[in-house]
């Protein structure tokens, strides 16, 4: 990728463009078809403002620009408001490829016999890991009412719980042993 960097009221020194090169390092993870970037660095008073453009050959330009009181900061803030940006245009792009596979939704789930045995698996399509936080049951029923989630996964007293909604509009509550 071909980085041009224009620097308007300060001098370039080699260390900031070395930096500029290297906050720019992670942008062809999301797509491989980027061509250049133009980065403007920018010194008004008090006002430190960074602006990149990134072109993709076959995708719209991404522009970002924010501004701090240190120059650095604002290469960080447009690196880092970059990088959300084409993370999320890709997912948009991946998604709307998969969009079809939401048509058979509320089919039957098709059961995949294991190796070896005559049991049966669900294919399992994915997979999250987190860490359940420490709070009380009335704070995980508000925390979940407040993200609208069918059920919440917390830790209570040094024991994982999960509290979850009822068809009759009342709470339970489900306890490990561990």
């Amino acid at each position: 990728m071909q980085v041009n960097i224009t620097a308007r009221h300060l001098d370039l020194t080699p260390s900031l463009a070395d930096y500029v090169q290297k906050r720019l390092e992670r942008v062809g993870r999301h797509f491989e078809s980027v061509i250049r970037a133009q980065v403007v660095l920018e010194v008004e008073k008090h006002r430190h403002i960074a602006e990149i453009v990134v072109h993709a050959n076959g995708h719209h330009d991404f522009r970002v620009k924010g501004e701090s009181a240190d120059l650095y900061a604002a290469i960080d803030l447009v690196a880092e408001k970059l990088h959300k940006h084409m993370a999320r245009e890709k997912d948009r792009r991946v998604r709307g490829r998969r969009q079809s596979k939401r048509s058979l939704v509320g089919l039957p789930i098709p059961l995949i016999p294991s190796d070896g045995d005559d049991s049966f698996a669900l294919p399992l399509t994915q997979v999250r890991r987190f860490t359940p936080r420490p709070m009380t049951v009335e704070e995980a029923v508000e925390e979940m009412e407040q993200k609208n989630y069918m059920f919440y996964v917390f830790m209570n007293d040094d024991i994982v719980s999960v509290v979850y909604k009822r068809k009759d509009k009342t709470y339970g509550l489900l306890e490990s042993n561990l």
